[in-house]
């Protein structure tokens, strides 16, 4: 396409299996921004143990799109989810959604796998690219990055796992009761 891209990656020192924080900047013209980003249109939490360690959606900007990445139902988001991340969800007026990209994983024989799933899901909700190209980059670097080393198989699992995500996310009507939520 003819966006420009800036990526910076914050990790924690246990690298495999620690926190990652992407800071992802898009844009039609040349970005040359140098700071992280504290006003973000879409945060994505893949780790529901995050939401009681992390204040997930401070950054989030009012009518931003924040996606959570569980086990739980919609119904089940009450008893889960931290008051103050009720409120902030609600008084910023969030798009929220959820997913669960580890059971989707596991049925697909992804295993503990959910990348893809959720790489799509990012691309369905920002729409920062058509979703035509967006699908047939990810497919093409399943292609490049599993083809050689693992077959066919890997690579169709990899594709099953990009249309799931494009797929699977669901809508949470936030409750106007989440604005008032208390601990």
């Amino acid at each position: 396409t003819d966006m420009y891209a800036q990526a910076y990656f914050a990790y924690d020192s246990k690298k495999s299996g620690g926190v990652t924080v992407s800071h992802l900047r898009f844009g039609h013209t040349p970005i040359h921004s140098t700071y992280l980003i504290n006003k973000a249109n879409f945060v994505a939490c893949h780790n529901p143990s995050y939401i009681d360690k992390y204040d997930m959606v401070e950054d989030l900007v009012d009518g931003g799109t924040f996606l959570l990445n569980c086990p739980w139902s919609v119904e089940e988001l009450e008893e889960h989810l931290p008051a103050k991340m009720k409120r902030d969800l609600a008084r910023k007026h969030a798009n929220f959604y959820i997913i669960d990209a580890a059971k989707l994983a596991a049925a697909i024989g992804l295993g503990k796998l959910t990348n893809n799933i959720l790489q799509g899901a990012f691309f369905a909700l920002t729409k920062v690219i058509p979703m035509d190209l967006a699908i047939e980059d990810m497919k093409k670097n399943n292609y490049n990055s599993y083809f050689k080393k693992a077959g066919q198989k890997i690579v169709d699992m990899n594709n099953q796992a990009v249309d799931l995500g494009v797929q699977a996310t669901v809508k949470v009507e936030i409750p106007a009761a989440w604005a008032d939520a208390t601990d």
